[in-house]
């Protein structure tokens, strides 16, 4: 998923980069293919951003992965900031890893361009992988058929998966005597709007609000609870501007600009919504697996719960997901496709769960103390299964050329803090985004 720079309620797409802040991308070493000592080992190259909680993550599973395969040795190459833009470049230069890491949203773009080899045949001939036990929206959004992903054969297999739920202070709602939300059912829009509003506090009485009850909102889960799309089942049009739609969009404005429970643009200048969080300023925040070891450190009481939905249905947010494919230029395919399958497979789906992580990929192993943990936060841990069975790809995967998503987020960013209602709005963009889809995907349209 990704990576765009957008604000306020559509920065969904950057979350899968959680973490990643200044450094530049190293300038050496990076050409697919490494190296073959004499003594028969071989030498290849991987990439990944990451805050440093998440790097050791990945650099315990590349210790491991070593371990077990002596024969190889991995350069690791760690790019914490600007990472699809970089791989882009190295990718266009031909100098891209062996094994490429890949949000969910530059993987259309970049199976396009011919960057991964299809492992159809390398996952079958291995037999290491069931893949009827994996999350199929992890494994399918890494497909792709000439025209769209999703359908087709398997160019990368997922690292992660990252369904979205909603974390909160519970401190906070304990202080402000507010009962917790359920972990058995998400709640509806009006008992969550009821919530924030008690969780909404100026808290030395000078007028401006001290604690919101709730961070910006991943726009996307409210309009799929409230089924509607971004984009038609087909790809081909823009109906966000249909009445559910139009009706989730409002919402999610009405938070920030009516109800005043979300910080507005100005209120995140100091503070994005995870410091927010962090410093105890929001009582609730939407948030993925990977957040979980950084706030097991965080010193007052939290847990997570389903994200609020209009109907009760559990597709309420967007499950994100990294994953790893092997370059189709890399001299050495079969290692490649090795630390790529060490990755999805048992071996590092445990260790990356252990470490508090993310959701394994298969679903054999989530109901297990592996990924519960019991006697770790958060105590309600079996919310992010629930979350992963139903929840979707972000819509910015719908189609390789994206630049209709980016042209929308644009926009968008002006709508929140505008005066336009959402369904004028919405009827705007309708003719300007469904000509980008068209000259964007043509392939779509054949």
């Amino acid at each position: 998923m990704n990576k765009k720079a957008i604000t306020m309620l559509t920065m969904s797409g950057v979350i899968a980069l959680t973490g990643c802040s200044g450094g530049e991308a190293p300038k050496d070493g990076a050409a697919a293919g490494g190296a073959a000592s004499g003594s028969g080992k071989v030498e290849i190259s991987v990439s990944s951003w990451g805050a440093p909680d998440e790097r050791k993550v990945f650099e315990a599973v590349l210790q491991d992965f070593e371990k077990a395969n002596p024969n190889i040795k991995v350069k690791f190459q760690h790019i914490p900031s600007d990472y699809s833009v970089k791989l882009n470049t190295m990718i266009a230069g031909g100098k891209a890893p062996d094994v490429i890491f890949t949000t969910d949203g530059d993987f259309p773009r970049w199976v396009k361009q011919g960057a991964f080899l299809n492992i159809d045949e390398m996952v079958k001939a291995s037999g290491k992988l069931d893949l009827n036990d994996m999350w199929e929206t992890g494994l399918n959004r890494y497909r792709f058929d000439g025209k769209v992903p999703g359908k087709g054969s398997l160019y990368a297999l997922p690292k992660d998966i990252g369904p979205s739920v909603m974390y909160y202070n519970k401190d906070l709602f304990d202080k402000y005597k507010v009962p917790y939300p359920s972990a058995d059912k998400p709640m509806s829009w009006e008992d969550a709007l009821a919530m924030w509003k008690k969780l909404t506090i100026d808290e030395n009485g000078d007028g401006k609000t001290d604690i919101y009850g709730s961070g910006p909102s991943w726009w996307e889960g409210f309009v799929w609870s409230n089924n509607g799309d971004v984009l038609s089942k087909d790809r081909k049009e823009f109906t966000l501007n249909k009445p559910e739609g139009a009706k989730a969009m409002q919402f999610a404005y009405d938070l920030i600009n009516v109800h005043k429970v979300v910080p507005d643009a100005r209120a995140l200048q100091s503070m994005n919504d995870g410091q927010m969080f962090e410093a105890g300023k929001l009582a609730t925040i939407t948030g993925g697996r990977w957040q979980v070891p950084t706030y097991r450190k965080l010193k007052f009481n939290w847990d997570v719960a389903p994200i609020p939905s209009a109907t009760g249905s559990w597709v309420n947010g967007w499950s994100g997901s990294v994953g790893l494919g092997v370059n189709a230029k890399t001299k050495f395919p079969n290692e490649s496709y090795k630390l790529v399958e060490w990755f999805a497979g048992k071996e590092g789906q445990t260790k990356m769960t252990e470490l508090g992580f993310s959701i394994p990929n298969f679903k054999s192993m989530s109901n297990t103390d592996v990924f519960l943990q019991p006697g770790q936060k958060p105590e309600h841990a079996s919310v992010f299964i629930k979350a992963a069975e139903n929840q979707q790809a972000g819509p910015w995967t719908y189609l390789p050329n994206p630049k209709w998503s980016d042209t929308f987020n644009q926009k968008l960013a002006e709508f929140w803090v505008g005066t336009e209602p959402a369904q004028a709005f919405l009827d705007k963009m309708k003719p300007i985004i469904d000509k980008e889809i068209q000259e964007g995907n043509p392939e779509v349209f054949k």
